[in-house]
């Protein structure tokens, strides 16, 4: 055929034809990948964030669980509470229980689990001692409290048939830190902010626009950390890069499509990579790989959304010149997205943002921040509020404040043996104007046994026992109240009563029966004028509280915040009614009301401690020198003092600072050397009658000061005493003269 072809054409026309038809078929070709292309980029763009569902594990190390728990013979139940999303469905979630146990008495023993009240697992223990390891899948369904509740139930029956004592120090069940829950969830289902806060990790990345930062945007960034430190959060510093800054891109994945653009192919490789230009930091910022810019919380000044927005404009020619079909995907995805970043904040507002495919909270200003605090966090049900105004300075309380409002929530429990209640509060939140808590009232009730067995509440104040009474068990409310010594007031205050009662006796199945915390219980409060300790300062901080910063430690932002934000947590002042001042190099505040100074000069400066270089002083209140020693590093003096007449506390580093950590605790006493490990000596330099005085009342005082006024009176009574018998004595005698001188007469 093809001969007849080149016969009748000839073999020239034949090539042509064949050139021609080989170019028309490369046209095609092209423009169908050029479509193809600009279709995979405009489809890529346009999935940016989408399906990308985050795992999550969570310890009892991380809520706080530092060492293992014994769960002990006979009969012991505990409960642990993991937190999830608020009301958000969870996927492929599983519990791994980490433990062991001992079995040296023998019997029968038995381990319960169970979640969220319902049993799962039941195994029971023939060895001697042994490991226990469970892995259970987690049912996904949302849980509107935020937490799967795991149980525990230890059982041991040593003698079986027998009426005996099952008591056995021997058998033991024990809970490991690393026990943990495994899930996955979408951010997409975060859609408001009382949800978003809820689905934090442990350890947040709170995103700032640079290393220095504005007065405004410092601010705002320590409240929202100390806010973070307050929920048990654990919040990382993390500045938006800039051009010539080299980040981590581990883990970073790029859509094969998306390769096709110059920016984004840069950052494929992963690993260590320098930022080249704009457009490759607006490449990351759309990723939002999680090292390098993946932020929880975001404090977005001006300086950021700039940043961001000039890095979005040079991405977007970037994809323009790669793929003009494309670049309508672009916009359309800046404006629905990107734009909850970069766009501008009204006053006091904040919103949730859906950037990476991450739900994120964004915070403006100061004003904002009250919106995020416990108190009024219930309320944020939508993805945006805005707060006009909140002034937490002002919620003041009477006489008494009830313990609900304290963190102790009335309720019944389960007691057979013993069972604890708690409520753990601020000392800053149970004070105020010149109030401090002076007694402890518990409304109880509890139920009679079988056998009519008594029932014991101990009342423990930071682990000082205060008080104890044997209460009737006939299910009527009976108050118990206790005075609050004042030594035992700590800038953080667990109050716990310990419920016993009696077991029942004969051969009869354990039981448990109830005993109740009234919702009528509360603080009383009382007069006083606080110390000048950390618990006094704590106390005056629930009025009002000055914080001052230099303005050297604005430049400092990745490592000043969070020391802040710890100082102001262990001081006690609330983040969201503090105020806020910033010192400039060589200049000295001057404090009008409570205040708290971080490595800032104040005047008229009366300080037990002063840490100059590496030599720290001590003096007494009488001005003796108490401790003179030098050589010290990486450490930090916390101390009481006063300046022009107000109370408040200092914080003074010389050298390098020492990186502070929620380890850092400040109870009794009004001097403290702390490091990163906490605090490593405190002293107090008060006079200890003053720390250790309490309110109480007359009966009280006769009783604990007879010594100071019985001996004067004793002795006042007897001179009383004689005389009177003198005068009697001298009576009777004159009387005795005059009745001889008659007889003479």
């Amino acid at each position: 055929m093809l001969n007849d072809i080149f016969k009748r054409r000839g073999p020239r026309a034949v090539l042509v034809s064949i050139a021609l038809c080989a170019a028309l078929f490369a046209g095609l070709q092209h423009a169908a990948g050029a479509a193809t292309t600009d279709t995979g980029i405009a489809g890529a763009i346009g999935r940016l964030g989408l399906d990308a569902p985050e795992t999550r594990t969570v310890t009892l190390r991380q809520l706080g669980l530092l060492e293992s728990v014994t769960l002990n013979a006979p009969d012991t139940r505990r409960e642990f509470f993991l937190p999830v999303p608020a009301g958000v469905p969870i996927t492929d979630a599983t519990l791994q229980f980490d433990g062991g146990y001992v079995r040296g008495d023998g019997g029968r023993v038995t381990m319960l689990l169970s979640l969220d009240g319902s049993p799962v697992l039941a195994r029971a223990f023939t060895q001697d001692a042994g490991g226990v390891s469970v892995n259970l899948g987690v049912d996904g369904a949302p849980r509107s409290a935020g937490f799967v509740r795991m149980g525990l139930g230890f059982a041991s029956v040593v003698n079986q048939g027998e009426c005996a004592d099952q008591t056995a120090i021997g058998n033991v069940l024990r809970v490991d830190p690393t026990t943990r829950l495994t899930f996955r969830f979408n951010p997409a289902d975060v859609q408001d902010l009382r949800t978003a806060w809820s689905a934090l990790p442990y350890a947040p990345v709170l995103a700032v626009s640079g290393r220095t930062l504005s007065t405004n945007a410092f601010d705002t960034a320590w409240r929202t950390d100390a806010l973070l430190q307050r929920d048990g959060k654990r919040p990382v510093m993390q500045a938006l890069a800039a051009v010539g800054d080299t980040v981590d891109l581990t883990g970073i994945d790029v859509p094969a499509p998306l390769r096709a653009v110059p920016a984004f192919a840069a950052l494929a490789p992963g690993g260590k990579h320098a930022i080249r230009d704009d457009a490759e930091l607006g490449a990351l910022v759309a990723l939002g790989a999680r090292a390098a810019f993946g932020p929880d919380v975001v404090v977005a000044d001006n300086p950021m959304r700039k940043t961001i927005n000039t890095a979005l404009d040079a991405l977007r020619a970037q994809v323009a010149s790669t793929s003009g079909d494309a670049l309508a995907a672009f916009d359309a995805w800046r404006k629905d997205t990107a734009s909850q970043l970069t766009a501008p904040l009204a006053p006091g507002e904040v919103r949730v943002a859906h950037v990476g495919g991450r739900a994120m909270i964004v915070v403006g200003d100061t004003r904002g921040i009250g919106a995020l605090a416990h108190g009024w966090r219930p309320i944020d049900v939508s993805n945006r509020v805005i707060v006009h105004r909140i002034d937490a300075a002002q919620q003041t309380h009477g006489d008494t404040i009830a313990l609900s409002d304290l963190g102790g929530e009335p309720r019944s429990i389960d007691v057979q043996t013993s069972a604890s209640w708690d409520a753990r509060f601020d000392l800053a939140a149970a004070s105020g104007n010149g109030r401090l808590p002076e007694q402890v009232v518990l409304d109880l009730a509890a139920s009679p046994t079988l056998a009519n067995g008594g029932a014991t509440a101990t009342v423990y104040f930071n682990d000082v026992m205060i008080g104890a009474k044997l209460i009737n068990v006939d299910g009527a409310r009976q108050r118990l109240v206790v005075p609050i010594p004042r030594y035992a007031l700590a800038r953080t205050n667990d109050l716990r009563v310990t419920f016993r009662r009696q077991p029942d006796g004969g051969c009869q199945a354990r039981q448990t029966y109830p005993v109740a915390v009234l919702p009528s219980s509360h603080l009383r409060l009382a007069k006083a004028t606080p110390d000048n300790t950390f618990a006094g300062m704590a106390a005056r901080y629930a009025t009002s509280a000055t914080v001052y910063v230099p303005r050297a430690w604005l430049d400092d932002a990745l490592n000043s915040v969070p020391r802040l934000a710890v100082l102001t947590g262990a001081a006690g002042i609330a983040p969201v009614s503090a105020k806020f001042a910033v010192s400039a190099a060589g200049a000295t505040a001057q404090p009008d009301g409570p205040f708290l100074a971080a490595d800032v000069r104040l005047a008229d400066e009366k300080n037990p401690a002063v840490y100059s270089a590496d030599r720290l002083l001590l003096t007494s209140p009488a001005g003796d020198t108490l401790l003179d020693m030098s050589g010290l590093s990486r450490v930090a003096v916390v101390s009481v003092a006063s300046a022009g007449g107000e109370s408040g506390v200092v914080y003074r580093s010389a050298g390098a600072a020492p990186v502070l950590t929620d380890k850092l605790q400040l109870s009794r006493g009004n001097i403290a050397v702390v490091n990163e490990s906490g605090v490593l000596r405190q002293f107090d330099t008060v006079n200890p009658e003053e720390m250790t005085e309490e309110s109480a009342t007359s009966t009280d005082w006769v009783t604990r000061h007879w010594a100071r006024w019985g001996i004067p009176a004793v002795l006042v009574v007897l001179l009383l005493a004689l005389i009177a018998l003198a005068g009697h004595a001298r009576r009777r005698h004159r009387s005795g003269r005059a009745g001889d001188d008659e007889d003479r007469g």
